[in-house]
């Protein structure tokens, strides 16, 4: 017979899908397995930004492994800050393996601050710490290694140079309103011309030829010029010699920090803008400012794909699918320069010379070949065309053959690292921040990867 409503509540918990509880807990498992993690991430948190011990006073706060297991799902899951702070709340699963157990979850800001506080190179040794876990289980030897690079888009808008004299315009008027709200002797010294730069910059979008956008350029620039000699003006005022009490300097403070941080910036982008659109020069990719708020993005070609604005990735990978060792350069260094330096990298973590490398032809050179095989490299493959092959390198056909069907796994680790795991795009800001999460992406990978290894 059916009922209208049962109100009778269960006895029994929630019970989550088998899966997905029997893979969180080997995670944790793993993690137990090495309390150096923890010890690593208390460091940075038990640090102020400067590195210098905080006074341990006031509320405890988020231990250390709940900070790491949080930053874990975030990544794993793909997570907001916000939308973590209800996920794990709502989990039973999560708030296990998160360590909360019947604490109330941390707010939002709370999971930022924390989490933003562990800096890359704790996350570097985190997954080196995994990766040697491994290394005992006897689920990697480091032996066989395949090398490769992507490159991950910063969280800019595409760089166009009025886009950038307009972002310069509105960012500085910006900042000198809230200095004349502030300091009421400098109100009426500035003008706001966001209106006419705004209206050049549609215009320029929306007009063809480069003849007709000259004279729209000379109109923008002439507003960003202005507003950057405001900029300037403001900063000579609020100067400390200028101020007239200690309570004024120490107002002016962080606007004198805004003014000094996007004042270089719009200098340089006015600079390149009238050198690249109005002179017709070539500007070198290293002297570009591609963005006033991440000005630590390089330009990177990878061959005839699309140009990325971020940073390069190098990734080395081993027979487990594990990814053993990544570095984010600065800048957009050569394949072939990267080559030495990751299978040094790759020896001083194994503690010996690998002895089968598979690349792809970015990294072929007969130097680096003979390089690699003086260090005791026995089997070496550069995967590349018929043309730009290394014929004379090959000693063994057969297991040159393995290595270069072997070495197209490494695109399958890019790939799933871009799409279930956030590399697609970098949403930090800052560059120690977009290394932080580069490596937080790989040791979130890797912690699956592992589990999945350990369950199977």
């Amino acid at each position: 017979m059916r009922l209208i409503t049962n109100r009778q509540t269960t006895l029994a918990f929630y019970q989550s899908s088998p899966s997905l509880k029997q893979e969180w807990d080997m995670i944790s498992s793993v993690l137990d397995a090495k309390p150096q993690v923890l010890e690593l991430a208390w460091r940075d948190l038990a640090c102020n930004k400067h590195g210098k011990p905080k006074k341990q006073t006031g509320a405890k706060g988020m231990t250390a492994e709940q900070v790491v297991r949080l930053a874990i799902v975030k990544i794993k899951e793909q997570l907001s800050y916000r939308d973590l702070q209800d996920r794990v709340d709502d989990s039973i699963v999560l708030r296990e393996f998160c360590r909360l157990g019947h604490q109330c979850m941390p707010v939002f800001t709370a999971l930022q601050d924390n989490i933003k506080r562990i800096r890359p190179q704790t996350w570097e040794a985190i997954n080196a710490l995994i990766v040697e876990y491994a290394r005992e289980r006897k689920i990697e030897n480091g032996q066989r290694i395949r090398i490769d690079t992507t490159a991950i888009p910063a969280n800019i808008h595409p760089p166009t140079d009025s886009h950038q004299l307009w972002d310069c315009v509105r960012v500085l008027t910006r900042v000198l309103q809230r200095v004349e709200t502030e300091f009421p002797r400098l109100r009426g010294r500035f003008h706001d011309h966001r209106r006419i730069a705004k209206r050049m910059f549609f215009r320029i979008h929306n007009t063809r030829g480069q003849d007709h956008k000259k004279p729209l350029y000379r109109k923008l620039i002439a507003a960003a010029e202005r507003v950057v000699a405001y900029a300037s003006e403001a900063l000579t005022e609020l100067a400390a010699e200028r101020c007239a009490t200690f309570e004024e300097l120490l107002r002016a403070a962080p606007y004198t920090a805004e003014l000094e941080q996007f004042l270089p910036l719009a200098q340089g982008v006015i600079d390149q803008s009238r050198r690249r659109v109005l002179k017709g020069e070539d500007v070198p990719a290293n002297e570009k400012i591609v963005s006033i708020f991440e000005p630590h993005t390089d330009i990177i070609k990878k061959g005839q794909r699309n140009i990325v604005y971020g940073h390069k990735i190098l990734l080395t990978g081993g027979k487990s699918n594990l990814i053993l060792d990544c570095v984010v350069p600065r800048g957009n260094p050569a394949d072939a320069a990267q080559f030495m330096p990751a299978l040094e990298r790759a020896q001083a973590r194994n503690a010996q010379m690998p002895t089968q490398v598979a690349t792809d032809a970015g990294f072929a050179s007969k130097a680096n070949a003979r390089e690699a095989l003086k260090r005791g490299i026995k089997d070496l493959a550069f995967v590349a065309p018929k043309h730009k092959s290394l014929p004379e390198l090959i000693q063994d056909t057969r297991a040159y053959k393995r290595l270069v069907k072997w070495r197209a796994g490494i695109e399958g680790i890019i790939s799933a690292t871009k799409r279930a795991f956030g590399l697609d795009r970098c949403t930090w800001s800052g560059f120690e921040s977009f290394q932080a999460y580069v490596h937080l992406a790989v040791l979130a990978f890797n912690l699956q990867t592992l589990a999945r290894h350990l369950l199977a």
